[in-house]
């Protein structure tokens, strides 16, 4: 494996998403978006490359075959809409979890996780689509990473660049 990446909510094949997402989404119909997406992920990821996807793969059994033109090895952390079964993921990826622990520093989840729950660790999410965690003072909490599609322009964001960025910003927010 070259780099990893990690992006969340596909949302493949869901017709609504647009209506919800509006620009921070390409296409104007959902065959549309499904092939943007596939060409935004492409446009970074090489074959031998690893992509964690945080959940709301696709809405159904048909779109969530649409994972097979997206290139990288895939491990698949569910989420809500990932309702089709355990081997209808098992076909198109590597590993399937309910969280995962990235290098004992992220968490990986589908929904943010309660702050009682990150025990010292920073947590990469989705779900929350365009929308960021605040604290109750209406700042960004630095402990969540939303890495929604509508965070990065469907562009499935590098794990290490992400992870020196992110270290520099708490670096900055330090002083």
């Amino acid at each position: 494996m070259n780099k990893k990446f990690v992006i969340s909510d596909l949302h493949l094949g869901h017709k609504n998403i647009l209506t919800y997402s509006g620009s921070l989404r390409g296409g104007s119909t959902i065959e549309e978006h499904d092939k943007w997406l596939i060409d935004q992920w492409n446009s970074v990821v090489t074959k031998h490359d690893l992509v964690y996807v945080l959940g709301d793969v696709a809405m159904n059994r048909k779109s969530l075959s649409l994972v097979k033109k997206l290139r990288g090895t895939k491990h698949l952390v569910k989420g809500n809409h990932d309702i089709e079964s355990f081997d209808a993921y098992k076909e198109y990826f590597g590993a399937i979890y309910g969280i995962h622990n990235y290098r004992r520093i992220f968490w990986m989840t589908h929904a943010p996780i309660h702050p009682d729950s990150l025990r010292g660790l920073y947590n990469l999410h989705g779900h929350t689509h365009q929308n960021i965690v605040k604290l109750p003072d209406g700042t960004p909490d630095l402990r969540y990473i939303n890495c929604c599609v509508e965070s990065s322009f469907g562009i499935p964001q590098d794990l290490d660049v992400l992870f020196d960025k992110y270290i520099q910003l708490l670096k900055e927010n330090k002083k």
